[in-house]
């Protein structure tokens, strides 16, 4: 099996990305920034190519099977078979790539609940979707990833 490279994308390419995920015109960007709307189509290209090969060999590695992506807006969804669970991956520009597995977990008995906390709140600002208050990291992911899979249209 051939080794697969990629780039993360530039500040400036992630930073069209981002504002294009949030659905700012390319004309607003690209007065916004100074530059042509050339320059912002082709970063944004460029921006989905490399999250699109992020997004693919992460879940290459975890060996999740995608069912869905989308490089516009730095998600997958998909299956693993091993863990028998549904799994989100996630691209953030503040957090890096992020793998969520859907599970039922006791939260308030886990070393790892504050990182899930933030992990899940950082995620809910950047997508800027509300996120319930008072339950568990688990239950207010998997409201957070409906919601993101709402937005795209893959669920009703």
């Amino acid at each position: 099996m051939q080794p697969i490279h990629f780039k993360f994308p530039s500040k400036q390419q992630e930073l069209i990305w981002q504002k294009r995920r949030n659905r700012t015109p390319p004309s607003i960007i690209a007065q916004e920034l100074d530059v042509s709307r050339a320059l912002v189509s082709k970063a944004q290209r460029i921006a989905e190519e490399r999250i699109e090969k992020i997004l693919r060999h992460t879940a290459s590695t975890n060996r999740i099977r995608i069912q869905k992506i989308s490089p516009r807006y730095g998600f997958a969804s998909g299956y693993c078979y091993a863990n028998k669970s549904d799994v989100y991956i996630v691209y953030s520009p503040t957090l890096g790539t992020q793998l969520w597995f859907n599970h039922e977990g006791d939260c308030n008995n886990c070393i790892e609940q504050p990182v899930c906390e933030k992990t899940i709140h950082t995620l809910a600002q950047e997508w800027n979707l509300p996120l319930p208050k008072g339950i568990p990291a688990t239950e207010a992911a998997e409201e957070l990833f409906i919601a993101i899979m709402r937005r795209l249209k893959w669920i009703e």
